[in-house]
């Protein structure tokens, strides 16, 4: 849908915030919640970055709740928001492409084609975080979206960041799911080793539980593997995914390394953790 109430070929003087984008990020957005775009753009706040936000979906709340209200978001709807943005030099400055939740397997299809279009050498990478389930829930979207994100998305990315339940998803052979071993590190990273992503992709698989009282983040590499962990705290809050991605784009811009970087975006998930208990948010 456009609009005809006023047009100019340069608007950026109705712009009350004139910084350039430095993100686009996709993900759901809620009217009242804390996953999604909800959870991740106060991290990029937080840090000054700007973000062009592109929803995949629109709930009231969570749908954990008794009763939810969801506007889908079509790939074309997507497709011709890049347009639109694009045109506008929206998008001119940015310096990374996140991808969280999506709805549907078209989505994930729309985003690579888009993404594939971009000037090669000037492309911003892609930081993917496949968001479609965990183990104590399952999936929480269209089962589809993942083998879509393997065959569109995945080849693309720069940084993945699955969980456990979504790396096995992404791994499967033949339709055939294998559990992954969340308490062996190792383990995890001959899988991690299975995506079909590029020889230079960093693999961050979140959620992995190498000793009791334990979280870690496992790096994997072609050929090495480095395990960041903290402190547990016990929890049944959605989003952190969404927060920990976020903070980890956030530190990478900021020029850490991505052990560093890592490390402080689990540092921020337990920020957020405590604050939702009624703690002080850092």
């Amino acid at each position: 849908m456009t609009t005809d109430i006023f047009t100019t070929d340069d608007a950026s003087g109705f712009e009350l915030d004139p910084r350039p984008a430095r993100v686009l990020v996709f993900g759901s957005h809620l009217a009242v919640g804390s996953v999604g775009l909800n959870a991740g753009l106060p991290v990029y706040d937080e840090a000054r970055i700007r973000c062009a936000a592109i929803p995949t979906i629109v709930l009231s709340n969570l749908p954990h709740y008794r009763s939810v209200q969801a506007i889908d978001v079509s790939a074309e709807w997507i497709t011709a928001s890049l347009r639109d943005l694009t045109a506008a030099g929206l998008l001119a400055n940015i310096d990374v492409v996140a991808v969280g939740y999506l709805a549907a397997p078209e989505q994930a299809y729309a985003i690579a084609a888009w993404y594939r279009g971009l000037d090669e050498p000037a492309r911003p990478p892609l930081i993917l975080d496949p968001t479609f389930g965990d183990a104590d829930v399952g999936f929480y979207t269209d089962p589809a979206v993942a083998p879509a994100l393997r065959d569109s998305l995945v080849p693309l990315a720069a940084v993945l960041t699955p969980n456990p339940f979504e790396l096995a998803h992404l791994t499967a052979d033949g339709g055939e799911v294998r559990p992954v071993d969340a308490s062996d590190p190792d383990a995890v990273a001959r899988r991690a080793r299975d995506l079909p992503s590029a020889d230079d992709a960093d693999v961050v698989v979140t959620g992995v539980h190498p000793a009791d009282g334990q979280i870690a983040n496992v790096i994997v590499r072609a050929d090495a593997l480095e395990v960041v962990a903290g402190p547990e705290i016990p929890t049944s809050a959605k989003g952190l995914g969404d927060t920990f991605t976020a903070a980890l784009v956030v530190a990478l811009l900021n020029g850490a390394p991505l052990a560093e970087a890592v490390d402080a975006a689990g540092a921020r998930v337990r920020r957020a953790i405590a604050g939702g208990q009624g703690g002080t948010r850092g």
